[in-house]
């Protein structure tokens, strides 16, 4: 009953100021104002490439033996959000990374990001990452910056991008390479 009570009283307030009325005007985007979609495109592929580590990770690795840079390699599944036909493309992005191989590791890396895509190619987002390595029960996580482009070479395109990782022990600096199969 008392539930019942405030509902009745909100509407009767709502309907007194005009907020109702008001909500009820609010117009549809014109047709001529709306953004044109196109087709989801899924552009995902190879990459490859290297990671730099800084500070006391950096240090941490030289301690034990390791390089401060390590190879990387994976697949990024991309799927384009929204396409509109001035070029521009809002992206969602998942990168799986093995890296390490080289140093008898085996880092493992999970990253999503949101991203945006320009018409010529110059795209950036930013996401979370989660890391695993095999030699520790330790799940790291870090916060990713990246930029990068993707430049077509005849009918294959070929996006490169640098990502910093900012993390506990220093940030992280992984470069990419790859090419989008699809």
């Amino acid at each position: 009953m008392f539930h019942k009570t405030r509902v009745i009283a909100l509407a009767a307030f709502l309907t007194a100021t005009g907020t109702v009325a008001v909500a009820a005007q609010v117009a549809e985007i014109p047709l001529e104002m709306r953004a044109t979609q196109l087709p989801r495109q899924h552009l995902s592929g190879p990459r490859f490439g290297f990671t730099t580590f800084t500070g006391d990770v950096a240090k941490y690795r030289q301690a034990m033996g390791k390089q401060p840079i390590m190879s990387q390699f994976g697949w990024q599944f991309e799927t384009q959000i929204v396409s509109t036909e001035s070029g521009n493309q809002a992206l969602m992005e998942f990168v799986v990374l093995v890296g390490g191989v080289e140093q008898d590791e085996l880092n493992l890396s999970l990253v999503w990001l949101a991203g945006y895509r320009l018409p010529g190619g110059l795209e950036f987002g930013v996401g979370p990452s989660v890391s695993m390595n095999k030699d520790s029960d330790d799940v790291t996580t870090s916060m990713i910056v990246a930029v990068g482009a993707t430049m077509p070479f005849g009918e294959l395109y070929v996006p490169a991008n640098i990502a910093i990782a900012f993390a506990e022990g220093g940030p992280r600096i992984t470069t990419l390479l790859g090419w989008i199969v699809g």
